[in-house]
Formats: C-alpha cells, structure tokens, sequence
C-alpha cells in the first residue's frame, strides 16, 4: 500500500468510523458469524449498494477435477523462466492502461496488443511439490491455515525460519501468502515460493500477479500469491481480476499485470476443499474496486467448487470491518474465522486489520495473530478449521 493511500484510510481510522469487537467470543454452533462489526451508515453508504451485492446461486455440488499440477521442470535460479523471458500475452494477466511505454530491458514498447477480456482464468505460473514420497491414505477433517503478506519476501530467509519453527505457524496444513516475489532484487533473486516449500516439504503453487518493470527503478522478476500445502494440491489456476488501478501508469511502481486470485484443490477428510490466495486492490479508498474483486472470487468459487467447503485468505486491504467488500463475503455465506476465535486485532502496522481467513463449510476451532516484527509490515494470520 503506498504512503498517500495509507494516510487516506487513516484518517477514516482517527475519525472513528469503524470498530470491531471480537473479545472473549466463543466458535457458535453452527456456521454463523457473530455480529463482530459496529456498522456506521455515514461510511457504509459511500459506495453503491449495487455494486457489491452478490446473489449466491450455488446449489448442489461441483466436484473436484483432480488435475495435477504442472511438470515440476522450475530451475532453482533466477536464469530463465522470468522477465523478459515470459510472453505477457499468455503468462501474465493481461495489462488494460492508456498508457504507453518502453521497457528498458526487454526494449518491448507496453503493452502489447492482447485481445484477452477479463476477468479471465489463466494456468499457475509456477508449481512443484518437495512432499514425502509416501503420503497418507486418507486426510484428518480437521486443518491449521496461515495467512500472511510477506512483503515482497525481502527478509526471506527470516520469514522461512518462522515458518518452519514458530509453535503456530510450523505446524500449519496450508499457507495462503501474498506479495511473494520471484527473482527480484528485493529478495536476492530468488524463488520465494519454491524456497518456503521445500523447507516446509510442501506442495506449491504460484501466481503472478505483477511484473516489476525496471522503468527508473531497479527491481526486476515478478510478484504474486502463492499457496504452500502439507497435502497434495490439484486443479490449480489464476484468477485475473476486471477491475484495478492503473499500476502499468504508475510512476514510482510501474507494472505489468493484474490483481490476482490464485486457487487449487486440497484432501481434507473425505472431501476436496478448494482454498485461494487474495491479494485485492490496495488502491481504492472506498472499496469500489475491491468489492467487484470479491464478486468474482465468489464467481469463480461458484464455477469451480459450489456447495464443497471453501477457505478464502489473504491481504484485503478493508480498512474498516464493515467495508463493502468483505459484505460480499458474508452476504455469500462465508464467515471470518479469525474473527469468531476472537481476535479482531490490527494485522497491519499501521494499526489497521487489512488481512482475513473467511470460510464456508467449516466449525471454527481456535486462531490467532502471531505479531512479526522486522520480517514484513503485516502480521501471520492462523486458524484451525474443522468440516461441518
């Protein structure tokens, strides 16, 4: 999130316009979430009620597809595999701007021409797997999920050691994690992904959300999501979102690309759980962009997976409880499971609560906010789930 954007929903912080309570709150009975949010009309009207309600249709179920990932073929450096070796026609989301530039490295005058609409689905840009070779023949219905913005994995090696040994965080079945870079100078030049994965001995997915094009900055590689799972993932693809600032335009971070969702399939007792990896639009005070990103996560969970359970995680950049995009969610039947464990606490360290687990098709059991320092400017989301 840059500075000016920060300021702007601080302010809605310092006015006092949202409040949410979560204190001493026990898992109801049922999938239903307690009333967490003190809702304020003078903010809650701002956008237009139309342009966030969603008509959750699903009935009956889709079954899972079972598609494997991609050929586990990724080289361990940065030599090949990344830009400009990517044709942003079919790898990347395609990039809507009126504006015209020159990429100094691939010498590409952007964006190309891509006839491409959106919202679209598109394959994962990367995936292995550094699993057990013998695996479980059935899975516990019972899951630990951690959510965390990594911040670009610029303290990467820090980050991988919490995972791999905070009491929490070590011993989660799937991760959901955003701004995870590939091959950048942020990072070293390293695959983030990949590197949390075969410390975690975990299956990956990866998504590109943006290129960093090195237009009067060095940063080079890309930046996306990425889900890390202790059990096998299938049926993998990424959603590119209609709607998004104009980061291509953008002077300080100039980008290929669009907000993502990216999303697979994981065995959870006897059944498939598809999960998502979210990152929405961070500019965009009032949630008007961010609320038709929720729609079409809920569209693409209604295509792919209907009635089965569904775990949706990330970096909402909601900055009150009640914002318009996170009433997509809970008018579509999901609930915030961090929330009803009882912490409602900032997640940001701005003091705001940008990040999220919501799920549908699962009994809250415990979760929490494990507060990191010096590793990113979001704190670690977990949860425990348990099917209905």
């Amino acid at each position: 999130m840059m500075r000016s954007e920060l300021a702007a929903v601080a302010l809605i912080a310092i006015a006092g316009l949202w409040a949410c309570e979560g204190d001493d709150l026990q898992p109801p009975p049922a999938e239903q979430e307690p009333e967490l949010c003190e809702r304020h009309a003078q903010l809650d009207s701002i956008p237009d009620p139309q342009s966030y309600q969603y008509d959750w249709t699903c009935s009956g179920s889709v079954p899972a597809a079972g598609e494997p990932l991609p050929g586990d073929d990724v080289a361990d450096d940065c030599t090949a595999g990344i830009w400009p070796d990517l044709d942003d026609t079919v790898a990347v989301c395609p990039t809507v701007s009126d504006e015209l530039r020159t990429d100094p490295v691939s010498g590409k005058e952007l964006p190309s021409d891509d006839s491409r609409l959106l919202p679209l689905d598109i394959a994962v840009s990367e995936a292995g797997s550094f699993l057990p070779s013998t695996l479980p023949e059935s899975w516990p219905n019972r899951l630990r999920v951690v959510a965390w913005n990594v911040e670009y994995t610029s303290h990467l090696d820090d980050q991988i050691a919490l995972l791999a040994t905070h009491p929490e965080l070590s011993i989660a079945d799937v991760y959901l994690l955003s701004e995870v870079d590939r091959c950048s100078s942020r990072n070293d030049m390293r695959r983030a992904a990949r590197l949390m994965a075969e410390a975690l001995e975990a299956a990956y997915v990866y998504g590109i959300e943006f290129v960093e094009l090195e237009i009067d900055r060095d940063v080079g590689g890309d930046t996306g999501q990425a889900i890390l799972s202790r059990r096998p993932l299938s049926s993998a693809a990424l959603t590119c979102h209609s709607s998004q600032f104009d980061w291509f335009a953008s002077v300080d971070e100039p980008r290929l690309g669009q907000r993502v969702a990216l999303h697979a399939d994981l065995p959870v007792g006897d059944q498939s759980v598809r999960v998502y990896a979210i990152h929405l639009e961070s500019n965009d005070i009032f949630g008007d962009l961010r609320s038709i990103q929720s729609k079409e996560v809920l569209d693409v969970a209604q295509a792919r997976a209907c009635d089965r359970p569904q775990i949706i995680g990330g970096d909402f950049n909601a900055p009150y409880c009640g914002a318009p995009e996170l009433d997509v969610l809970r008018g579509a039947g999901f609930v915030d499971a961090v929330g009803i464990a009882g912490h409602t606490e900032a997640t940001h360290h701005n003091g705001m609560r940008l990040d999220y687990v919501w799920t549908r098709g699962f009994r809250v059991i415990d979760g929490g906010v494990v507060t990191v320092l010096g590793m990113s400017d979001h704190d670690a989301l977990w949860v425990d789930l348990q099917l209905e």
